[in-house]
């Protein structure tokens, strides 16, 4: 199920938005106890503490904690089915993806569980993006929300 690359265009796997059609299999969820393990982990690594983790909803679909070391604060967020994480600053309703973080970025992928995406892959435009091995659900909300890059396609605030 990882995203995969190919001459410049980026193919996530089913499930990315979060939506599904009726009637096809279902999505699986990440389990809230690993996000927040990984988190912790992390956020010991860079003697911090995770300030607060707040679940994914009807709006927005992702798992959130708040990471705080020092003068820096981080938002990571986990996406509700699949094994992806990003740092962001995220005021409400608007994901802004960071990658300026190094040793919080080392620690989020220390364990191996989950894969931080960068913010040059979040930022690919969805014109580079390949949605062939997304449900038609997904494909009728990307029409619908016009998200601008895979981040927004991903992280989003879509109801």
């Amino acid at each position: 199920m990882p995203i995969e690359r190919g001459s410049g265009v980026i193919r996530p796997p089913r499930g990315a938005t979060g939506f599904r059609d009726q009637g096809t299999e279902r999505l699986p969820s990440m389990d809230p106890r690993v996000f927040a393990s990984v988190c912790h982990q992390a956020a010991r690594l860079v003697r911090g503490r995770v300030l607060e983790i707040t679940p994914p909803g009807v709006t927005p679909d992702f798992h959130t904690a708040v990471i705080r070391s020092g003068e820096l604060s981080a938002a990571v967020l986990g996406h509700m089915h699949l094994p992806y994480i990003a740092l962001a600053r995220v005021p409400v309703g608007h994901v802004v993806f960071v990658d300026d973080w190094s040793d919080l970025e080392v620690a989020l992928t220390s364990s191996g569980t989950l894969r931080l995406l960068t913010r040059s892959e979040l930022e690919t435009p969805i014109d580079l993006i390949d949605t062939s091995d997304l449900d038609g659900a997904e494909r009728r909300q990307i029409a619908y929300w016009k998200p601008e890059t895979l981040g927004e396609l991903m992280f989003n605030y879509w109801d």
